[in-house]
């Protein structure tokens, strides 16, 4: 399964990592959209209908971070059970516990392994647990 249908949402304010991951999901068939985080963000999710997959920087600009936007996500009725997961360069031995005890569903690290990335999110919309380069059923 590749990711054809799939509508996945970024948040991501470094327009480098946004295009990276783009062009990655694009390449395997997704339908991307985006969004550098504001008051407006969980709105724009709604809008767009059946989000299948949301992918959240943990370090954003302003004073918001990918806790945060988790929170109001697992908050609000029509996307709480949509998976979060951690795309960051934080360093995984300090942030990944916390990531996991926060309630994501996955943590992938960056710079982004190119040929997995695909791989890991069909991993998770199958119902797999990604945590870096491991994936759990």
């Amino acid at each position: 399964m590749r990711l054809e249908y799939k509508n996945v949402f970024v948040i991501e304010d470094d327009a480098e990592n946004l295009a990276v991951i783009f062009t990655i999901l694009r390449r395997e068939g997704a339908n991307v959209h985006f969004d550098r985080w504001g008051m407006e963000t969980l709105d724009r999710i709604k809008q767009h209908g059946s989000i299948d997959i949301i992918l959240c920087d943990l370090m954003l600009l302003g004073e918001a971070s990918g806790y945060d936007v988790l929170k109001l996500v697992r908050a609000d009725t029509d996307v709480k059970d949509v998976p979060v997961v951690a795309v960051t360069a934080s360093d995984p031995d300090v942030e990944m516990e916390k990531v996991r005890e926060a309630g994501f569903n996955g943590f992938i690290s960056k710079p982004l392994n190119r040929r997995a990335f695909g791989g890991q999110i069909v991993a998770i919309l199958k119902g797999a647990e990604v945590w870096n380069e491991d994936v759990t059923d």
